[in-house]
Protein backbone atom coordinates (compact mmCIF):
# COMPACT_ATOMS: atom_id res chain seq x y z
CA UNK A 1 0.00 0.00 0.00
CA UNK A 2 1.14 3.68 -0.71
CA UNK A 3 1.32 6.06 1.76
CA UNK A 4 2.97 9.35 3.09
CA UNK A 5 4.71 9.09 6.78
CA UNK A 6 8.22 10.35 7.80
CA UNK A 7 10.92 8.30 7.39
CA UNK A 8 14.58 8.14 8.79
CA UNK A 9 18.27 7.67 7.80
CA UNK A 10 20.50 6.63 10.99
CA UNK A 11 23.98 6.82 10.83
CA UNK A 12 26.43 5.47 13.59
CA UNK A 13 30.32 6.55 13.02
CA UNK A 14 33.10 4.18 14.34
CA UNK A 15 36.75 4.44 13.25
CA UNK A 16 37.68 1.40 10.91
CA UNK A 17 39.67 -0.78 13.00
CA UNK A 18 38.14 -0.98 16.49
CA UNK A 19 34.38 -1.23 15.68
CA UNK A 20 33.85 1.32 18.46
CA UNK A 21 30.76 3.48 17.77
CA UNK A 22 31.52 6.90 19.36
CA UNK A 23 28.96 9.27 16.80
CA UNK A 24 25.37 9.22 15.54
CA UNK A 25 23.73 11.00 12.65
CA UNK A 26 19.88 11.26 11.80
CA UNK A 27 18.06 12.86 8.89
CA UNK A 28 14.45 12.70 8.51
CA UNK A 29 12.16 12.72 5.30
CA UNK A 30 8.40 12.78 4.08
CA UNK A 31 7.99 10.34 1.66
CA UNK A 32 5.40 8.92 -0.23
CA UNK A 33 5.07 5.42 -1.72
CA UNK A 34 5.30 1.79 -0.56
CA UNK A 35 7.77 0.75 2.35
CA UNK A 36 9.56 -0.81 -0.34
CA UNK A 37 9.61 2.30 -2.34
CA UNK A 38 10.74 3.95 1.09
CA UNK A 39 13.11 2.06 1.94
CA UNK A 40 14.79 1.62 -1.80
CA UNK A 41 15.04 6.26 -1.23
CA UNK A 42 16.67 5.21 2.08
CA UNK A 43 19.33 3.37 0.92
CA UNK A 44 20.11 5.63 -2.08
CA UNK A 45 20.50 8.45 -0.13
CA UNK A 46 22.12 6.63 3.27
CA UNK A 47 25.77 6.58 0.87
CA UNK A 48 25.92 10.19 0.47
CA UNK A 49 23.14 12.47 3.03
CA UNK A 50 25.02 11.83 5.90
CA UNK A 51 26.95 14.71 5.11
CA UNK A 52 23.87 16.87 5.83
CA UNK A 53 22.76 14.99 8.86
CA UNK A 54 22.06 16.27 12.57
CA UNK A 55 25.06 14.88 14.77
CA UNK A 56 25.45 13.72 18.40
CA UNK A 57 27.52 11.57 19.93
CA UNK A 58 26.59 8.54 21.39
CA UNK A 59 24.19 8.59 25.07
CA UNK A 60 26.35 8.06 28.17
CA UNK A 61 23.96 5.47 28.97
CA UNK A 62 25.94 3.13 26.83
CA UNK A 63 29.22 1.72 27.99
CA UNK A 64 32.29 -0.72 27.07
CA UNK A 65 34.76 -2.19 28.80
CA UNK A 66 38.56 -1.08 27.51
CA UNK A 67 41.80 -2.25 29.76
CA UNK A 68 39.45 -2.94 32.55
CA UNK A 69 38.15 1.00 32.71
CA UNK A 70 34.64 1.73 31.99
CA UNK A 71 33.75 4.04 28.85
CA UNK A 72 30.98 5.96 28.94
CA UNK A 73 29.23 7.60 25.84
CA UNK A 74 30.96 4.14 23.48
CA UNK A 75 29.40 1.14 22.18
CA UNK A 76 30.58 -1.59 20.13
CA UNK A 77 29.34 -1.91 16.42
CA UNK A 78 27.46 -5.24 17.31
CA UNK A 79 24.61 -3.02 18.96
CA UNK A 80 23.63 -1.53 15.39
CA UNK A 81 21.87 -5.44 14.86
CA UNK A 82 20.50 -5.32 18.63
CA UNK A 83 16.46 -5.25 17.45
CA UNK A 84 16.06 -3.41 20.90
CA UNK A 85 18.54 -1.28 20.87
CA UNK A 86 17.83 2.48 22.19
CA UNK A 87 21.27 3.89 20.62
CA UNK A 88 18.98 6.18 18.48
CA UNK A 89 16.64 7.45 21.04
CA UNK A 90 17.58 10.73 21.56
CA UNK A 91 18.43 11.26 17.93
CA UNK A 92 14.70 10.35 17.07
CA UNK A 93 13.38 12.97 19.75
CA UNK A 94 16.07 15.61 18.36
CA UNK A 95 14.83 15.02 14.53
CA UNK A 96 11.30 15.14 15.61
CA UNK A 97 12.16 18.20 17.60
CA UNK A 98 13.67 19.91 14.13
CA UNK A 99 10.44 18.68 12.45
CA UNK A 100 8.84 20.56 14.95
CA UNK A 101 10.94 23.84 14.36
CA UNK A 102 11.04 23.64 10.71
CA UNK A 103 7.41 23.36 10.61
CA UNK A 104 6.79 26.24 12.41
CA UNK A 105 9.13 28.47 11.07
CA UNK A 106 7.79 27.83 7.47
CA UNK A 107 4.08 28.24 8.24
CA UNK A 108 4.55 31.21 10.99
CA UNK A 109 2.83 29.92 13.77
CA UNK A 110 2.93 27.88 16.76
CA UNK A 111 0.06 25.12 16.00
CA UNK A 112 0.41 21.89 16.33
CA UNK A 113 2.19 19.65 13.92
CA UNK A 114 0.28 17.60 11.92
CA UNK A 115 0.22 13.75 12.99
CA UNK A 116 1.72 12.94 9.58
CA UNK A 117 5.08 15.31 9.97
CA UNK A 118 5.44 13.44 13.79
CA UNK A 119 8.15 10.53 14.34
CA UNK A 120 5.39 7.64 14.24
CA UNK A 121 5.35 5.42 16.72
CA UNK A 122 7.54 2.67 14.81
CA UNK A 123 8.93 4.69 12.27
CA UNK A 124 10.47 3.24 8.88
CA UNK A 125 14.37 3.41 9.29
CA UNK A 126 17.52 2.41 7.52
CA UNK A 127 21.14 2.72 10.02
CA UNK A 128 24.01 2.71 7.67
CA UNK A 129 27.74 2.65 9.20
CA UNK A 130 29.83 5.10 8.65
CA UNK A 131 33.96 4.96 9.06
CA UNK A 132 36.13 8.27 9.70
CA UNK A 133 39.60 7.20 8.60
CA UNK A 134 42.66 9.05 10.26
CA UNK A 135 42.65 11.76 8.18
CA UNK A 136 38.85 12.40 8.78
CA UNK A 137 37.27 11.13 5.57
CA UNK A 138 34.34 9.41 6.30
CA UNK A 139 32.50 6.64 3.93
CA UNK A 140 29.35 4.81 4.81
CA UNK A 141 30.00 0.98 4.50
CA UNK A 142 27.23 -0.73 2.58
CA UNK A 143 26.53 -4.48 1.43
CA UNK A 144 25.17 -3.76 -1.39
Amino acid sequence: MSSSEMIFNLWAIHEPNDKVVYGLAGRAYYACGTDEEKMALLKQLAVSDFVLAMRMPVPERFSMESDGETLTGLCRVTELYNPETTLFQEMFQELAGEIVYRYREDSGQETEVPDVLKVPQNPLFLITALVEDKNGFIRAVTGD
